[in-house]
């Protein structure tokens, strides 16, 4: 009996992974207002009474596509990646090449969904997700750039307007679609590494001249 219950708990973990998988990937897609239930179990090729069964309903899918984003732009993982080297801008070159060399793949589905949200109206679901699940993780990564910039808090508002267009760049790439950049992006067809080099060194290079700047102000103020 034992035996048969951990099957059925191991067979139910990997439906609901696949309706998370089937709906992010959609809502990446199309945005999450265009998808149905249906179109969910389709692609997860589950019976269409799954998402009621698994969560609820449409709504509670949704919440669990949701929590998949804070891990993703900022993983405990890419954390520990990033610590290892020795300077802050070495951190933040790796972590802005991680996200734009996984633009173009579809299992990136979490990043596509937050560049969605947060350049439209957002939802309540992303709002609750940012106040309660979502915040942790952005201090986390803010860190990063307030120890590049020279700033001892993240909270200091010029950490967080380094962070926002700094982020934008990431944004652009997550929101163009990959068929649309072969056309629209001169040579990115030909050499998508070579410009997401070129993407990382003007963001970097924005961040470096705001350094300057506010080592510029800290020794007038000495």
């Amino acid at each position: 009996m034992r035996k048969e219950s951990a099957r059925v708990r191991g067979d139910g973990e990997k439906t609901r992974e696949a309706l998370i998988e089937a709906a992010g990937t959609l809502a990446a897609e199309r945005g999450w207002a265009n998808v149905t239930a249906k179109d969910v179990c389709d692609i997860a090729g589950v019976n269409c009474a799954s998402v009621n069964y698994w969560f609820g309903g449409r709504d509670e899918l949704y919440k669990a596509v949701l929590m998949k984003i804070p891990d993703t732009i900022f993983s405990q993982e890419l954390e520990i990646e990033m610590v290892q080297y020795e300077t802050a801008e070495e951190a933040l070159r790796y972590f802005f090449h991680h996200h734009l060399k996984t633009t173009d793949d579809k299992r990136g589905w979490p990043m596509r969904v937050w560049a969605r949200e947060v350049t439209a109206t957002p939802s309540e679901n992303i709002l609750s997700l940012a106040r309660n699940n979502g915040v942790l993780r952005i201090k986390a990564l803010q860190q990063f750039f307030a120890d590049f910039l020279g700033l001892k808090d993240y909270k200091d508002p010029r950490v967080g307007a380094a962070f926002m267009t700094a982020m934008s760049a990431v944004l652009i790439h997550l929101l163009i679609a990959p068929e649309l950049k072969k056309i629209i992006i001169p040579g990115y067809e030909s050499y998508p590494e070579q410009v997401r080099e070129l993407v990382i060194r003007q963001v970097m290079a924005g961040l470096e001249a705001r350094r300057d700047e506010l080592g510029k102000e800290k020794a007038q103020a000495c």
